[in-house]
């Protein structure tokens, strides 16, 4: 049985930035590493995972990392009177922003997208490899 190459076209329920993310990280995976299809709910993952970092850093940006909350006070007709600083919250997009971080980074390690995952699998895929560079020495077990 032939293991599929990772479609080139994201799912059809994918959408907005998921879906680019889809569309620029597949031709990349394709060229470079050893995904295939079934690998295509971690690039489901790192796609849906990339859309919430960018939705989390545009509400950081528009609201910032902190907001106040007041309580209000008002009199008999219901207009405000005054307002008192209650609380200052900090905005759950920080750690919406840092968990997906988190997670892109995990699943890109998986995917071989980050520089030693790369390494790691260029050594894997390296035939001449024989641990002359191991502090043990090569494999010359019939000293033995």
């Amino acid at each position: 049985m032939k293991i599929k190459d990772l479609p080139d076209e994201p799912p059809k329920y994918m959408e907005g930035i998921a879906r680019y993310m889809w569309r620029r990280i597949v031709p990349m995976l394709k060229e470079n590493s050893f995904a295939n299809e079934m690998d295509k709910t971690l690039v489901e993952a790192l796609c849906y995972n990339y859309r919430a970092l960018r939705d989390s850093a545009k509400s950081i940006d528009e609201h910032g990392t902190q907001f106040e909350t007041f309580d209000y006070f008002t009199d008999d007709n219901g207009n405000i009177v005054n307002k008192e600083l209650k609380a200052i919250k900090k905005n759950p997009a920080v750690d919406s922003l840092d968990k997906a971080t988190k997670n892109i980074r995990a699943i890109s390690s998986e995917l071989g997208l980050t520089p030693q995952s790369r390494a790691d699998l260029l050594k894997l895929s390296d035939p001449d490899d024989d641990d002359e560079d191991s502090p043990f020495g090569g494999d010359d077990d019939d000293e033995f």
